[in-house]
């Protein structure tokens, strides 16, 4: 009878180990790819002590990750993944739920310990110009509306969200009430009634690259771009005004897929890519807004990147992520029809 216990238990272990072929490869962290990723992999996902990692991007779609999921033939551990997504895939269950005991709570900015995720980086867009060009430029959405004062091609994001808050604020909508406005239907209304008037002098970016692109060739005068990207330029000589009182920004977090073989392990690389000291040697890099407390208070991180959004998201308007989640479909749908009418 032991014989045959064992024989059955063998059994059930060789079938197992041929079900989670996923359990034997290495960790799989994902990002949203270009120079910042290149840095993370040498300052965060390298120095990591638990096991080989391996990175790969994405362009925040989350529709792979759903499916992984639906299939459950999950290759990707840890996610960056941008606010509104992690809510709704924490609520739909492709998210695990973030291991406490393991990641530090107390370590991240207030909001930045969620259910499912735990905080990364923050990001934002700011209306910029190269001043080789254009010695003059907007330095409020109103003035970026503003034609005939500023004469020239704009680039605006493919899309309701931003697009329709600068939209609101071109209009004389105060920063504070733009969320108000935009959840009504008048207020809907005068967003797109504003991109009406401004679409002659329009240019539509998709891809972060594109503001820096069209502003460095000439082909548009004013651009909402990433401040990132833009500070980068201006770190590496370029003579962009970064105007940062039209600061849009949120924060993305890390998340672990819901399925993951190597959930255990993702929560112990999630606690290592958030301390102080890997995402220190990070702000050396690129002038990220980290969203680990310590580091984003810190004067001397503060003082070395005068340009990171930390420095200046007091004046800036957070984008409601509750907003987009109920209205952004809706919106987005019909940011969709008017841009290509």
């Amino acid at each position: 009878m032991r014989r045959l216990l064992g024989k059955l238990a063998g059994l059930v272990l060789g079938v197992a180990a041929m079900a989670s072929p996923a359990a034997a490869r290495d960790l799989t962290v994902v990002a949203g790819g270009g120079a910042l990723q290149d840095h993370m992999r040498r300052t965060l996902f390298s120095t990591f002590a638990g096991g080989p990692v391996v990175d790969t991007a994405y362009d925040y779609n989350v529709g792979p990750i759903r499916a992984m999921v639906q299939a459950r033939n999950v290759t990707w551990d840890v996610v960056l993944v941008e606010a509104p997504d992690l809510i709704r895939g924490c609520e739909d269950g492709i998210f695990e739920r973030i291991d406490y005991n393991v990641v530090n709570r107390a370590k991240f900015m207030p909001g930045g310990a969620t259910t499912c995720g735990a905080g990364a980086i923050g990001w934002g867009v700011a209306v910029f110009y190269d001043e080789g060009r254009n010695p003059n430029g907007p330095a409020s959405f109103q003035e970026f509306w503003d034609t005939t004062r500023f004469p020239g091609r704009r680039t605006l994001r493919r899309g309701a969200r931003i697009t329709l808050e600068a939209a609101l604020m071109g209009d004389g909508v105060a920063p504070a009430d733009v969320y108000t406005v935009l959840a009504t239907p008048a207020g809907q209304a005068r967003a797109f009634a504003a991109l009406d008037r401004l679409r002659p002098n329009l240019v539509f970016w998709t891809g972060g690259q594109q503001p820096i692109e069209l502003v460095n060739s000439g082909e548009v005068a004013y651009a909402l771009g990433f401040v990132g990207r833009t500070a980068n330029g201006i770190r590496a000589g370029a003579r962009y005004n970064l105007r940062w009182s039209t600061l849009l920004y949120a924060y993305d977090s890390w998340a672990v897929v819901r399925g993951s073989a190597n959930a255990a392990a993702a929560m112990r690389l999630i606690q290592h890519i958030t301390e102080p000291g890997p995402v220190t040697e990070l702000t050396k890099l690129w002038p990220i807004n980290p969203a680990t407390a310590s580091v984003a208070n810190d004067p001397e991180v503060r003082a070395r990147n005068p340009l990171m959004m930390t420095n200046h998201q007091a004046g800036g308007l957070e984008i409601n992520t509750e907003f987009w989640l109920e209205y952004g479909p809706d919106l987005e749908q019909r940011f969709a029809a008017w841009v290509n009418r």
